[in-house]
């Protein structure tokens, strides 16, 4: 219990931490953007109240179940995290950007925000689980299995955007401009594929043992630290099409997250080493 304590007092801190760089790095690089105005649920005020407390719960898990301590831990969230919410969203954004219409100027301030707040959390991390990293477990077979975790995202991407998002109206009437799925966008999705599995490597590398729980913590961080961007109000894309793409992109990614981590614990194509040690007698 007193561990548990612990532990969620530090959450506590680190979600003010993830408020107050949000908000330096706001006030940095945002104070010439005008206000938005809210058209979804709720403002941004709120808006960062909650995805604030999200990441840091999130955070938090990943870090009480990492082998990783220190500077290590800390440098390992942050770029999970920079990963998911800024360098996954703006490449996304850009390819799409013909229908969403994102200034240059806004690419930029969007992704220094991030970074400051990103290092600022890093730094935190680091000074509130501090100690000695435990050794990593080898991880064989990275040369097949990273485009072959690559070619699974392509295909719940496709899936989620197909079977969910796709039957919005709103979602349709938004991206006016696409049509059928081409080469060039099943290539541009396996790169960001490739981008996705570099996280979740990085959360498999983190934990101490794969395991089940280690598959859907992975999950829930790419898919968790993902949906609440879309609370914001923003003039590029609207509540109802923001919505929908929450509901989207929390399937594809929560399953993606977790057969990832199932995939880069198979030992040679056999089966996961974490499935073999839970069939073992007590």
């Amino acid at each position: 219990m007193k561990q548990i304590l612990t532990n969620a007092g530090k959450g506590v801190v680190l979600w003010i931490i993830l408020l107050a760089g949000q908000t330096i790095g706001g006030l940095i690089f945002f104070r010439n953007v005008a206000p938005i105005a809210q058209d979804g649920l709720i403002g941004p005020g709120e808006a960062l109240l909650i995805s604030s407390l999200i990441d840091a719960v999130i955070l938090t898990l990943l870090a009480v179940q990492s082998r990783l301590r220190g500077w290590a831990l800390g440098a390992t969230l942050a770029t999970l995290l920079f990963g998911v919410q800024i360098a996954q969203a703006l490449v996304e954004t850009w390819i799409f950007n013909h229908d969403v219409h994102m200034p240059a100027s806004m690419f930029v301030a969007t992704a220094s925000c991030g970074l400051a707040r990103d290092l600022i959390a890093g730094g935190g991390i680091a000074l509130l689980w501090r100690g000695r990293s435990e050794p990593a477990a080898p991880l064989p077979g990275l040369g097949w299995k990273a485009p072959a975790i690559a070619a699974l995202y392509v295909l719940c991407y496709f899936a989620a955007g197909q079977f969910i998002a796709w039957q919005s109206p709103d979602v349709r009437a938004y991206y006016a401009h696409v049509g059928p799925i081409g080469p060039l966008l099943v290539i541009e999705q396996f790169g960001r594929g490739l981008g996705w599995t570099a996280l979740a490597w990085l959360v498999f590398r983190g934990a101490r043992k794969p395991s089940w729980a280690t598959a859907l913590l992975c999950g829930l961080a790419l898919s968790g630290l993902m949906i609440p961007l879309l609370l914001f109000p923003n003039p590029y894309m609207p509540w109802a099409v923001r919505s929908v793409h929450m509901v989207e992109v929390g399937v594809s990614n929560l399953v993606f997250g977790m057969l990832a981590i199932w995939l880069l614990a198979l030992p040679g194509g056999r089966q996961p080493a974490f499935h073999t040690e839970m069939r073992k007698p007590a």
